[in-house]
């Protein structure tokens, strides 16, 4: 049901050469050297192995200066955990088809990997205390069921915050445990739209069946997609609609127009912030399409959006002051 781009990690078991090549490497309790990893042992090493161990997995490179400070500390933690995680290496140098499935932007990024699937990450060297924290989450993942509604409110908080590879992650999860959850799926497809992946969210909500779209998850998520590209026609308008408003701040056909080419960069809260002027310039104007347009956003968003909860107290005092 899903598309290439939401399923990347099977993607990439799919690409190696199914090696039958048994393990050769373990990391035991309190060893420190990570196994390297390439196209050819992704499979055993990291997709079969951490169906029975947690699986740490840090891109590197030599060149990389922060994966030298961080590399010792997660060994050395990893080391600690008394077997009950394992970790190994991937120099994006060397092996650029694992980084590019991955989503690698930058060294060092960690992926925590449970039953074959990321289930956690991060970006960039971090202090003992927080690679502790991580390693000791993942420890706990090994061998207990799957906690699918502890997993969506994870994903959820994550895509609030603006942590799409999180929250990415979270939701690929609930679909390997849940195979046919819609309100997962919906969850990709709004990630990859926040994401700015829009063509790969369409691509996905265009291969669905009609039980699929009907599901009220799945049309948040269309009406999401619908709005990122309704706002995308709007970004190359940003300098002109802003020169249009800085010009003539009265001009609420061109402050609309500048809110979509806001939202549409990401700025989000710049445009709500917008819209919520032309309200107080003129409620009601052009059949109250700055209201709707708000409403839509903080839809899209989400309730739990910060930049959403600021508006809507801004909103509430502006219609009932």
């Amino acid at each position: 049901m899903t598309a290439g781009r939401t399923a990347n990690v099977r993607d990439l078991a799919t690409m190696t050469t199914e090696s039958k090549r048994a393990m050769e490497q373990m990391i035991s309790a309190g060893a420190t050297q990570p196994v390297d990893v390439t196209i050819e042992n992704f499979m055993p090493e990291v997709i079969e192995a951490s169906a029975k161990t947690p699986t740490i997995v840090q891109f590197w490179a030599p060149w990389c200066g922060p994966c030298k400070q961080l590399g010792p500390v997660l060994e050395k933690v990893v080391g600690a955990s008394g077997g009950k995680v394992r970790m190994v290496r991937v120099n994006i140098d060397d092996n650029t088809q694992i980084a590019q499935q991955m989503r690698v932007q930058s060294v060092p990024t960690v992926y925590g990997f449970v039953d074959g699937q990321p289930v956690d990450g991060f970006a960039g060297a971090q202090p003992e205390s927080n690679v502790r924290q991580f390693v000791d989450k993942l420890a706990s993942m090994g061998g207990e069921a799957t906690d699918v509604a502890a997993m969506l409110e994870a994903a959820e908080a994550a895509l609030a915050g603006g942590d799409h590879d999180a929250a990415m992650m979270q939701f690929q999860q609930v679909m390997v445990t849940e195979p046919e959850s819609v309100v997962a799926l919906a969850g990709v497809v709004r990630c990859l739209s926040a994401a700015g992946d829009i063509a790969g969210a369409r691509e996905v909500i265009d291969q669905l069946n009609d039980d699929f779209r009907g599901d009220p998850a799945m049309q948040s998520a269309i009406a999401a997609v619908e709005l990122a590209e309704k706002a995308s026609e709007s970004a190359g308008e940003l300098d002109s609609a802003k020169a249009a408003v800085e010009a003539n701040p009265a001009d609420l056909e061109a402050r609309q127009a500048y809110a979509l080419a806001l939202y549409a960069v990401g700025q989000h809260a710049e445009a709500m912030e917008q819209l919520l002027e032309s309200i107080r310039t003129e409620r009601g104007w052009n059949d109250d399409v700055a209201r709707l347009q708000l409403l839509e956003f903080f839809a899209t968003l989400g309730a739990a959006n910060p930049d959403v909860i600021a508006a809507r107290r801004k909103l509430s005092t502006v219609l009932f002051s």
